[in-house]
């Protein structure tokens, strides 16, 4: 009976973290609609129906900037390039999550940790990314910017879990698919 309780309790906290990211999509969805007709005066427009700019940055009650659309992003703070998308800070104006689509056509979308949980040159924790050839992978990094591990779309279109070591000065790369497993040394 315990262990049920556990798997349910599981379960529904997994439903609750995911309605909490339906319900931050949804406001930022009708905050973006509800802005816009404000915004028509302080932006040119070609055509009166239409709102056109480069930047909408939703600030919270202090001022700060909470969310970011933009195309192209301001500050690519880290970023490999410059990206059109969405940028949701935290409280202290820290990015927790950004969203972008890459000149490269890449689609990367990163959870960050909080500031001061690991190591300050990478607090991005997950990345998932639809590459430009048509690949994908979720990487998971560590506290210490490394990655312990990915979930990867491979050329030959099957996944594998891949856990990734180094030894020696080398990432040794363990990969696990349907037809079994194998170690090599890593290319990247």
């Amino acid at each position: 009976m315990g262990t049920l309780n556990s798997e349910l309790d599981a379960r529904v906290r997994v439903l609750e973290r995911q309605l909490r990211w339906m319900q931050v999509l949804l406001a930022l969805v009708v905050l973006a609609v509800a802005v816009s007709p404000f915004l028509s005066g302080a932006v040119q427009a070609q055509d009166q129906q239409v709102l056109r700019l480069r930047t909408l940055v939703v600030e919270d009650a202090a001022g700060r900037d909470r969310i970011v659309f933009g195309a192209p992003l301001q500050d690519p703070q880290g970023r490999v390039s410059p990206s059109t998308g969405i940028v949701i800070n935290d409280q202290q104006g820290v990015e927790r999550f950004a969203v972008g689509l890459h000149d490269n056509g890449r689609v990367v979308m990163g959870f960050d940790a909080p500031p001061g949980t690991g190591d300050p040159r990478n607090r991005e924790r997950i990345t998932l990314v639809a590459d430009a050839g048509g690949g994908a992978y979720i990487r998971f990094l560590n506290r210490k910017a490394g990655v312990p591990g990915r979930l990867v779309l491979g050329d030959d279109d099957q996944l594998y879990l891949e856990f990734l070591e180094s030894r020696d000065g080398k990432t040794m790369v363990k990969r696990i698919g349907f037809a079994g497993e194998r170690m090599r040394e890593s290319k990247d």
